[in-house]
């Protein structure tokens, strides 16, 4: 049997604009076992987004398309499917988007969205266990006022609440697998630790296994078993995240680990990440990070180097390594 829960093969997605095709992602490749918290780490324009909205099967086509690679789901081929109209949403794949407002539908109450969720997975359950249901679910979030957010509408919650909400309709589907993006983004740090220790109570509870999404190291080191790090829709090093951490094969990885501040009064000032991100519209020739890397060889401006394996099961693409 294969213990992988989600399998992503050589994924490549483009976006067609009016005067030119746009790479977005380049041979992807990703791989997730059941009960295991995996993050994606990247700066913005990276393509963390966009491989998670292929992986749900959400991508605005056009103007997206994804020119090639397979995407498997509990043993079973989700793209392309196997057969049409495949449903693995749900309690298969669940997502919680970065600005939950998006997701949430503006004209329903948070109590209309809730019961919506418990019917779309068994509509028969009788109204009075329906409502049981839904205050749990606000309470297992740390919600107080539970009353007044039922009758509220997501524009009249804050981010943070909004966040909750979202756990809360996650919590009634108990997906298999969870996709957060970047939830943390735009919180303050106390309810920021709110969220995280939420997340990973909730996979406690419900035996999830958690695909997360976000920028900040500092956040995936907290809650990840491994890591991938990509550049300008490319991996460029996945392994343990301890391992990843304690020793990051990559420059960018090193950089991102740099840009972390220590919190100690001796650790000196901030490393700061020098250079920008790539115009992913016409990225430079080679490997993508040369502009910014301050180990950069001439071969690194002429050809991108390939995704191999370093010490174990650590993979890093970089001609350091070759």
């Amino acid at each position: 049997m294969n213990p992988d829960l989600l399998n992503v093969e050589s994924l490549s997605v483009n976006f067609e604009t009016v005067d030119r095709t746009v790479e977005i992602l380049k041979d992807v490749s990703l791989r997730m076992e059941k009960g295991e918290v995996v993050g994606i780490v990247g700066e913005s324009g990276s393509g963390k987004t966009t491989l998670a909205l292929a992986i749900v099967g959400v991508l605005d086509v056009p103007p997206a398309r994804i020119v090639k690679g397979t995407i498997h789901f509990d043993g079973r081929k989700i793209f392309p499917a196997e057969e049409r109209g495949t449903n693995f949403r749900g309690k298969g794949i669940n997502m919680i988007f970065q600005e939950p407002l998006t997701s949430l539908n503006p004209v329903y109450s948070v109590h209309d969205q809730l019961e919506e969720a418990i019917n779309t997975e068994n509509p028969s359950t009788p109204n009075k266990e329906k409502e049981e249901i839904i205050r749990r679910s606000l309470k297992e979030v740390m919600i107080r006022d539970v009353e007044g957010v039922l009758n509220a509408y997501p524009h009249q919650l804050s981010g943070g609440m909004r966040q909750r909400v979202s756990i809360a309709m996650v919590l009634i589907q108990k997906p298999q697998l969870l996709i957060l993006d970047e939830p943390t983004t735009g919180l303050d740090l106390i309810v920021q630790r709110k969220i995280i220790s939420l997340i990973m109570n909730l996979k406690k509870e419900i035996s999830s296994s958690i695909l997360l999404i976000t920028h900040d190291l500092a956040v995936s080191a907290s809650m990840c078993d491994r890591v991938y790090v990509m550049y300008a829709g490319r991996v460029v090093e996945n392994g343990e995240m301890k391992e990843v951490l304690q020793k990051p094969l990559h420059p960018y990885t090193a950089m991102l680990k740099n840009s972390v501040p220590e919190g100690f009064l001796n650790s000196g000032p901030l490393k700061v990440s020098s250079g920008s991100p790539p115009d992913i519209r016409s990225p430079p020739p080679g490997c993508a990070f040369h502009p910014r890397c301050s180990r950069a060889m001439e071969i690194c401006r002429i050809k991108v180097p390939e995704l191999k394996k370093q010490n174990g099961d650590r993979e890093v693409a970089c001609w350091l390594y070759e």
